[in-house]
C-alpha cells in the first residue's frame, strides 16, 4: 500500500508536469485520470502509423495544438471527465498547467513531421519519428514521468528561472537571525514528521495565507524541492520581500542540524 503522506515517483513525475499545487491525496486520484489523454492519443498515433494513413497523424495532431491553446479543453480530457469518469466516479482531469500543454504541442509536432515523412514516402525516417513518440508516450502512461516537462524544468534552471535553493551558510544566518521556516508540504506529511519550529503552510492554501506569513526573511522547504520552488515562485510574485528556497524536507533538516 503507498502511504499517501508520501510523494511516489509518479506523483513526483506529475508536479514536475505542473501539477504543482495538489495534495498527495489528490495527486494519488488523479494518477489513473492522467494516464487516459495519452493512452488514447498514443493509440490513435499507432493506429495512424501501423495502417499508413498520415492524416490520422495530422488528426490527432490537431487536438495537440488545441490542448496548448485551450488548456481546460483538450478533446480526450473532455472525454473523459464527462463520459468515461461517471463510470468510476474518479476525480476529475482539471486544466492542463503549461508543462503538459508544451508537451501535447511536442506530440502534435511529431505527428505532423511523421505524417509529412508518409506523405513523402520516407518510411524509415517515418516510422523512427512515430515510434519515438510511441516510447515516450509509453513512459508517460506507465510511470507520468515526461521527458519534455524534465528538458522545461531543465531550461528553466539554466535560465534562472528556477529558484535554486539557498545556500546552506545563508540559510543558517538567516535562522540564526530569527527566520522562519515554512513546511509547504500537506498536513498529513506535516503530522507525521516535520522539522523543529516549521510552520506548515501547504502550497495549495498559500495564496489565501499571503497576510498570515510572518514578518522577516522566511525559508520555504518540501519533501522535494518541487513544491518549495513554486512556493518562492508565489511569494516572489505576490512581492513577498526576504524569501528563500531551502529546498526539499533533508536538505531542510540537513541546516537545522548544523545551525
Amino acid at each position: 500500500m503507498v502511504d499517501n503522506c508520501k510523494l511516489t515517483f509518479q506523483q513526483q513525475s506529475i508536479v514536475q508536469q505542473g501539477y504543482a499545487n495538489y495534495s498527495p491525496q489528490e495527486l494519488k486520484q488523479l494518477e489513473w485520470g492522467l494516464r487516459f489523454t495519452p493512452l488514447a492519443c498514443s493509440l490513435i498515433t499507432l493506429y495512424g502509423l501501423v495502417f499508413w494513413h498520415p492524416y490520422v497523424l495530422f488528426g490527432v495532431a490537431v487536438l495537440g495544438m488545441w490542448a496548448f491553446f485551450f488548456p481546460a479543453a483538450h478533446p480526450m480530457d473532455l472525454f473523459y471527465n464527462h463520459l468515461v469518469r461517471p463510470l468510476f466516479g474518479a476525480a476529475k482531469i482539471p486544466p492542463n498547467p503549461l508543462q503538459r500543454r508544451l508537451a501535447c504541442l511536442s506530440a502534435a509536432m511529431i505527428n505532423i513531421a511523421t505524417g509529412v515523412l508518409m506523405l513523402l514516402n520516407l518510411a524509415t525516417p517515418a516510422y523512427i519519428f512515430g515510434g519515438l513518440l510511441l516510447v515516450l508516450q509509453a513512459i508517460v502512461i506507465c510511470t507520468h514521468f515526461c521527458v519534455l516537462s524534465w528538458v522545461y524544468e531543465l531550461l528553466a534552471n539554466l535560465m534562472g528561472k528556477w529558484n535554486l535553493p539557498v545556500e546552506q551558510q545563508q540559510a543558517k544566518s538567516l535562522l540564526a537571525k530569527g527566520a522562519t521556516l515554512i513546511d509547504v508540504r500537506s498536513p498529513q506529511e506535516y503530522a507525521q514528521e516535520h522539522l523543529p519550529g516549521a510552520v506548515n503552510i501547504p502550497l495549495e492554501t498559500l495564496p489565501e495565507k499571503l497576510s498570515d506569513l510572518p514578518e522577516g526573511p522566511v525559508l520555504l522547504h518540501c519533501k522535494s524541492g518541487m513544491r518549495s520552488n513554486v512556493a518562492t515562485g508565489i511569494l516572489k510574485k505576490n512581492k513577498v520581500a526576504k524569501v528563500y528556497n531551502v529546498g526539499s524536507y533533508q536538505r531542510a533538516k540537513q541546516i537545522l542540524e548544523l545551525a
